[in-house]
């Protein structure tokens, strides 16, 4: 088994690179992505790594296309050249971004009456600032209102809640694309149906995936846990093997290849490395399409 979308504390997990690195190698898995939110931090070390196991350089952008109206939508890198001088610039530009929405969020929660700052929020990320590390803030300020991360998304922070801001950046699906091939990277459509079925958003999926491929997209995330990743949204196990069949049927029709992996951050986050993921082939089809 493989696992090509994780995340470490360079962005929202609660791991650092080493201890994920290890938690793969103890379940035994063949390799690995590193796949933190529009950040390398992580992924850029992989060669200060002595592994049994094959750990590949990653990412996971975020989109906001205002022209296609594709918004905060994930495109998974893989394969990247961490020193790709675009790739740098990119990302140097989304983190100013990010941080800016970030503070306009807690502005939003400050009107809200939930005395928050910035600071309280930046203490929790040892990189990049994102929604989990607000949520763990308002746990810890507001502990009997607030139990759990996926709550406080729930009822603060996901798309149509109150304190929820759009990124105000414009990062096309095109300029993903494009940035992860200038760093000689394969672009895979992150989890669709989180786009689908879950976010307020509902994109058209056949529709979705027409775009990606006629914008130069390799591949598609077929492999995905909705029912751990998303549990307050009553999935079964059916629904996995669903999602699994509709996703293959349109990689066959669309020439996509196909990826997967359990988008691990933490314990309750993700299931755990080595419980789920797709099996060796798909990284060799990965490797081996030009």
């Amino acid at each position: 088994m493989i696992d090509l979308h994780l995340h470490t504390t360079a962005s929202d997990g609660i791991y650092s690179l080493e201890q994920i690195v290890k938690k793969a190698e103890d379940a035994n898995l063949s390799a690995i992505a590193i796949t933190d939110h529009d950040t390398i931090k992580s992924a850029e070390r992989i060669h200060t790594i002595n592994s049994s196991i094959e750990v590949i350089p990653g990412i996971e952008l975020s989109v906001y296309d205002n022209i296609l109206g594709y918004m905060d939508l994930h495109v998974v890198g893989l394969f990247l050249d961490t020193k790709s001088p675009k790739l740098l610039e990119t990302l140097s530009r989304l983190s100013q971004e990010r941080d800016g929405q970030k503070k306009a969020i807690i502005s939003k929660l400050n009107q809200l009456g939930y005395e928050i700052t910035f600071e309280d929020a930046k203490k929790f990320a040892k990189a990049s600032l994102g929604r989990p590390h607000i949520a763990k803030a308002l746990i810890e300020k507001y502990p009997d209102e607030f139990k759990s991360i996926p709550q406080v998304f729930d009822e603060l922070l996901d798309a149509g809640q109150p304190a929820f801001v759009e990124r105000s950046n414009f990062f096309s699906l095109e300029e993903a694309i494009n940035v992860i091939h200038t760093a000689s990277g394969k672009a895979i459509l992150a989890h669709p149906f989180v786009f689908t079925e879950i976010r307020a958003y509902k994109y058209d999926l056949e529709k979705l995936l027409r775009d990606f491929k006629r914008l130069g997209g390799d591949g598609v995330e077929s492999v995905y846990d909705y029912v751990t990743n998303y549990p307050y949204y009553n999935y079964t196990q059916n629904d996995n093997e669903r999602t699994y069949k509709i996703l293959h049927d349109f990689a066959m029709k669309f020439d996509l290849l196909e990826s997967g992996g359990s988008d691990y951050h933490a314990p309750g986050k993700g299931p755990e490395p080595g419980t789920f993921g797709p099996p060796d082939e798909f990284l060799q089809m990965l490797k081996s399409k030009s």
